[in-house]
């Protein structure tokens, strides 16, 4: 936060309170660089989500009378159209009621989230280090306080490779800067949910590439959406499987070249292992302190990112997308980091670093690992509205497992379905 806050009261005192109508779209075509068309629209007065229409934005409702507070600007707090494109400026320090927030998907015209002016509703704010939001006793900011859980949408090209930098937004709140504890504001949790499913109505095109003709959309966790294309230069395969991420989104990756001893104790773990290992596409995770470096062959000078050892839940994870083999003949997994998908090169296959992302058993029963909890859903895919959530330290029973494309999910005995990443649960 870049500014100090101020009374909620006073600046409540100021706040213009009016009425927006609401507009939503059931399904939306835009691309990346033509002006977004519309396929089919609807309105009405009491919708809580939607789609722009026109436009390649997902909204949902905030709470009446949440409360955007303005930092002091010089030139004023920039305002944006429902495309995301700068139309003028709001003044600050001060307050303004917000009644909508929105994730645009288009790189170049925003990078957060988007909040709706009541007072003039074709103004948007971003949420950024001029801006938070209080909702009630609740502070939502641009970092999510201390350990900020990401809203991540991801765009991949049939190699699992980005083809478009994913949008990350952490989207944790806490209470105030004197009780800064973590959590997701169950208004902001069902507001971010309800624009999770909104995306994969929307049809998103990127220059060069077509969407896959099978799931180009899916969602995984609670935050996690993923756009799926091929390239125009390669034909079209409808089972080319899904590169589904995990929804355990924390930033734990942090580069750090005083750690090469860790790394090299990896590399070498590799040279004395010629065990074969599998090399089919799956998701994986380390378990251990690894780097991700640009060529099979590991080298401190070739190594690109180090990921230190992490607590079971915030384990990075990979796509391994290939395989090859050093000048040694050890085998390496060529990845994509699920987190981060400009990430991409070689670490170790080894067993005792690298394992399943997804339990490939059933351990009959489960305890829930995630502090945010976990939903079941009536798809395998985890697709459409959340059936029962399930909090953290609940125990449950595991009926069978189902494969969906890279990832595996539990089937509970009331034929829910619940995903079996190891992050989020673990055996009993």
């Amino acid at each position: 936060m870049t500014f100090k806050k101020m009374s909620l009261s006073a600046l409540l005192f100021s706040a213009t309170l009016l009425t927006a109508g609401v507009t939503v779209q059931t399904n939306a075509t835009a691309s990346s660089t033509d002006t977004p068309t519309t396929q089919a629209t609807t309105s009405t007065s009491d919708a809580t989500h939607g789609i722009v229409d026109g436009t390649h934005t997902a909204w949902a409702d905030l709470p009446a009378g949440t409360v955007a507070v303005l930092g002091s600007a010089a030139n004023g707090i920039p305002t944006y159209d429902d495309h995301g494109v700068q139309n003028g400026t709001t003044p600050g320090p001060g307050a303004q009621i917000v009644t909508k927030i929105a994730v645009n998907l288009e790189p170049a015209n925003t990078d957060s989230l988007l909040l709706q002016l009541q007072n003039n509703p074709t103004q948007w704010i971003k949420l950024n280090s001029k801006v938070y939001v209080s909702i009630g006793d609740d502070t939502l900011s641009s970092t999510g306080g201390k350990s900020p859980v990401n809203f991540t949408v991801n765009f991949v090209d049939q190699n699992d490779k980005a083809v478009q930098n994913p949008l990350i937004i952490p989207i944790d709140s806490y209470l105030t800067e004197e009780d800064p504890t973590n959590h997701v504001n169950d208004s902001i949790k069902t507001a971010m949910t309800s624009i999770r499913d909104d995306l994969p109505k929307m049809t998103y095109n990127i220059d060069g590439y077509t969407p896959r003709a099978t799931d180009p959309v899916t969602t995984d966790g609670d935050y996690t959406t993923t756009f799926h294309y091929v390239s125009k230069e390669t034909p079209v395969d409808p089972g080319t499987p899904g590169g589904n991420t995990g929804n355990n989104t924390s930033n734990t990756t942090n580069t750090d070249s005083s750690s090469s001893s860790s790394s090299s104790a990896s590399s070498s773990a590799d040279q004395s292992n010629n065990q074969p290992a599998p090399v089919k596409k799956e998701a994986v995770y380390a378990t251990k302190a690894i780097g991700l470096y640009k060529t099979p062959t590991f080298t401190k000078a070739n190594r690109q990112h180090f990921y230190s050892k992490q607590s079971r839940t915030n384990r990075p994870q990979f796509i391994v997308t290939g395989y090859a083999r050093s000048k040694n003949g050890v085998l390496r997994y060529r990845v994509r980091d699920v987190h981060n998908a400009k990430l991409t090169g070689y670490i170790t296959a080894n067993s005792a670093y690298v394992t399943n992302t997804y339990y490939q058993s059933n351990p009959k029963t489960i305890k829930v690992l995630s502090r945010h909890g976990i939903n079941s859903y009536s798809q395998a895919s985890l697709k459409g509205k959340a059936l029962k959530h399930y909090a953290r330290g609940t125990s449950l029973k595991v009926k069978a497992v189902k494969s969906y494309h890279l990832t595996n999910r539990f089937v509970l005995p009331n034929g829910h379905y619940i995903s079996a990443n190891k992050t989020l649960v673990i055996k009993k």
